[in-house]
């Protein structure tokens, strides 16, 4: 292989006899620009490098070899989950629409399928929730705020700093929020967050069994 310095001359006399005489002398040549001239890289190589920078993000696996779907158990204090709890009921304000005095809507409204599925729709981080019925006896009258919700879980913190993780296929949830108590049945919130919040519902929202 030719060395950087005899390329660089050999390229110099080659642009110098195809530019214009009178440009000649302003032929200048940057070794960091040639790279290239060691051989050019094949569409493929080319359509690998531009794949994988395309899905640089983390996969499912990765984000849980790293523990990022992990919280600790101890050091999370109740006081310091309240400024999410405060965000939390102004986005419900918001995904709900509601305003001073609304109600929740009963089963005959008409209102009530349509604001039954945007409440199986809604982000849990944030919101206070108490488990009120449960296939598992020793789950009734857990509470706190939710930290992480995931496909089949919820991870919450109680006023006595401690996090626990709650099923949700075998839960019924109340969320307290404004002067309603809104009443979730877990086995609708089976799925990831982001996923959910774009879901198309079409059954009836059953009873809990």
């Amino acid at each position: 292989m030719l060395s950087m310095d005899l390329q660089v001359e050999n390229l110099k006399e080659f642009l110098i006899d195809v530019v214009d005489p009178k440009r000649r002398s302003e032929v200048e040549i940057n070794p960091d620009h040639i790279t290239l001239l060691h051989g050019a890289k094949s569409k493929k190589q080319l359509s690998h490098k531009k794949r994988r920078s395309k899905n640089s993000a983390l996969t499912r696996r990765e984000y849980a070899q790293l523990g990022l779907n992990t919280l600790p158990t101890r050091q999370i204090k109740f006081k310091e989950a309240l400024p999410l709890h405060h965000l939390w009921k102004g986005y419900m304000k918001e995904h709900l629409g509601l305003s001073t005095g609304d109600t929740v809507p009963q089963v005959f409204d008409p209102r009530y399928d349509a604001f039954s599925k945007l409440i199986v729709k809604t982000d849990l981080h944030g919101a206070k929730i108490r488990v009120i019925q449960s296939k598992c006896p020793t789950l009734v009258g857990l509470a706190g705020i939710v930290l992480l919700d995931t496909k089949n879980v919820l991870k919450i913190v109680g006023e006595d700093d401690r996090l626990r993780t709650v099923p949700k296929s075998v839960c019924v949830f109340a969320i307290s929020f404004a002067n309603m108590e809104l009443t979730i049945f877990g086995k609708y919130l089976t799925t990831r967050p982001a996923e959910r919040s774009v879901k198309k519902i079409r059954k009836v929202m059953e009873p809990f069994e």
